[in-house]
């Protein structure tokens, strides 16, 4: 007797186990969608589309008879966290052997002249992006990075010629020293601007100005009692300016936002976003993106030192000279518009759409 009712309880034992093991195996398992721990990140694999078209009767009504178009495409930066697979054009004037690279800044460019003025022309341009979400100050060390990331050393350089030259110098300056006060490493400075441009600017896209990373423009403010306002652009090259005066190499990266769809098919004909990274000895590139941390300040200090999936950056840079040069000023910013000149003025009559799907 005793002896059947411990094979019935062993039986039961084994059961319930085997019912636990059961259940533990069809929870799900944590989606990388939904948040990640210190030994993780996060990723997605995308399929994107992108495209513009131009209409010949746009290009009739500037009266150009002998009108020369010349196009630029901005094509994705191929970095650690970014990487671009399975790449198709269709376009008969440009492939993707066809690509190249501006000298300055490295990022990606398809240039072509459409064949007819007087016949409307499209772009497009299809590829997988795998995406990864960056923690430089984590758990991902830029040590593996591939070689097309700039010199830090050239980076300072192309700064101090193209951007500190506007008159308003002695005040971005002062405010960096301000800024970074009482802070003696790389990483406190950096830290001390982040937090800076932060409490000092307002995302704020109503009033007129915006998007231009004018300087003058928040110096004013600032100089007012008031804050600075504006988009991503703004908050980014107030921090590029801050940075640069303490001789911390920092880029601008342009890009688009890929919000989370669900896989279903996503798409818009307006918007970009951007932000930056900066150079920390040791470890690498390092990302902030202040605007967001404006927009959702419980993310405050993941923005500084982090950057989600959620995005493609399709250039870095200001002051972009193209390839082949442009006829026109350098670029304040390349991307994810195309840049259109019709004997060398530039033309922006044209509709730009990229759609995306998440696929396994």
């Amino acid at each position: 007797m005793q002896k059947n009712s411990l094979s019935r309880i062993s039986i039961s034992l084994a059961l319930v186990f085997f019912l636990t093991l059961v259940i533990i195996i069809s929870l799900p398992t944590k989606s990388r969608s939904q948040g990640s721990s210190d030994a993780e990140l996060l990723e997605r694999r995308i399929e994107v589309t992108y495209s513009f078209s131009v209409s010949a009767s746009e290009l009739v009504k500037l009266d150009h008879r002998q009108g020369k178009v010349r196009v630029w495409v901005p094509y994705p930066l191929e970095v650690a966290e970014q990487e671009i697979f399975e790449g198709t054009i269709n376009n008969q004037s440009v492939s993707l052997e066809d690509l190249r690279f501006d000298s300055e800044w490295g990022g990606g460019i398809l240039y072509f002249e459409p064949r007819d003025f007087f016949e409307d022309f499209t772009f497009t341009m299809t590829f997988i992006l795998h995406r990864k979400e960056l923690k430089a100050l984590a758990n991902f060390q830029n040590k593996d990075k591939k070689n097309n990331e700039p010199d830090p050393d050239k980076v300072l350089e192309l700064y101090d010629k193209y951007h500190l030259s506007d008159g308003i110098n002695d005040r971005l300056a002062r405010l960096s020293e301000k800024a970074v006060m009482g802070k003696t490493t790389t990483l406190e400075k950096a830290r001390a601007i982040y937090n800076f441009v932060l409490d000092n600017m307002e995302y704020n896209k109503k009033e007129p100005g915006y998007g231009k990373g004018d300087l003058n423009r928040v110096c004013i403010a600032l100089g007012n009692g008031a804050k600075g306002k504006g988009n991503c652009t703004d908050f980014h090259s107030f921090f590029l300016a801050l940075m640069s005066y303490q001789d911390i190499p920092v880029i601008f990266e342009m890009g688009y936002p890929l919000p989370r769809s669900e896989g279903v098919s996503t798409s818009s004909t307006k918007g970009y976003h951007c932000w930056a990274k900066f150079y920390l000895p040791g470890t690498g590139w390092v990302p902030v993106d202040i605007s967001e941390a404006s927009k959702d300040p419980s993310k405050k200090d993941y923005y500084f030192g982090s950057i989600d999936a959620d995005r493609i950056a399709f250039s870095r840079g200001r002051g972009i000279l193209l390839s082949p040069p442009q006829k026109n000023d350098r670029l304040n910013f390349f991307g994810p518009d195309p840049y259109i000149e019709i004997d060398g003025i530039p033309f922006t009559d044209f509709i730009r759409t990229i759609s995306y799907k998440d696929i396994k």
